[in-house]
């Protein structure tokens, strides 16, 4: 009988490469620049989120956290704003103190609103958001050639204990 784990593992191994994500660079909550290169060789889970948002952000926050405190060892976390106007690097480190976010680990992280439209379309497969309240609930799972590997529903209970059963198995 195979081990969790190891089931894990195989389950990852077997997902398809979806596509593979463009170059990014954005001021993260420190202020500090984070780009898609400095991400690659790990692991990552990306979403996209906005402060002010008072539905969806912070029950997809919620699940990352969760996920944070659980998988931190093996898996990064990029939240990118979908209100680059008005989430500074002070706006986004208030945001993530709340989420419980650690330095090095979760990431959130402010573009140029035609440059996260872009990544979010072109870059990650997920429909650009019209506005900052129309953005994905969905988590982006790349792999650490930067390769998207698949889509979680944060929303989606089903969908979270999918990914918390593939990261269970990555080392």
């Amino acid at each position: 009988m195979e081990k969790p784990r190891e089931q894990g593992r195989q389950a990852f191994d077997s997902l398809p490469v979806l596509r593979v994500v463009k170059a990014f660079a954005g001021l993260d909550q420190h202020g500090k620049p984070l780009t898609s290169e400095s991400l690659r060789g790990r692991l990552w889970l990306g979403s996209f989120f906005f402060a002010r948002c008072e539905s969806i952000c912070p029950a997809l926050n919620n699940v990352q956290s969760a996920l944070q405190q659980d998988f931190s060892d093996r898996l990064l976390f990029v939240s990118i704003t979908t209100d680059p106007g008005n989430d500074t690097p002070e706006v986004m480190h208030e945001y993530a103190d709340r989420f419980g976010a650690k330095d090095n680990v979760w990431w959130f992280v402010n573009m140029p609103n035609a440059e996260m439209l872009d990544l979010a379309g072109n870059g990650l497969g997920l429909i650009s958001p019209a506005s900052p309240e129309m953005h994905s609930t969905r988590f982006v799972l790349v792999d650490s050639a930067m390769q998207v590997r698949g889509y979680y529903d944060s929303a989606d209970t089903a969908d979270v204990s999918k990914l918390r059963g593939i990261l269970a198995g990555i080392q």
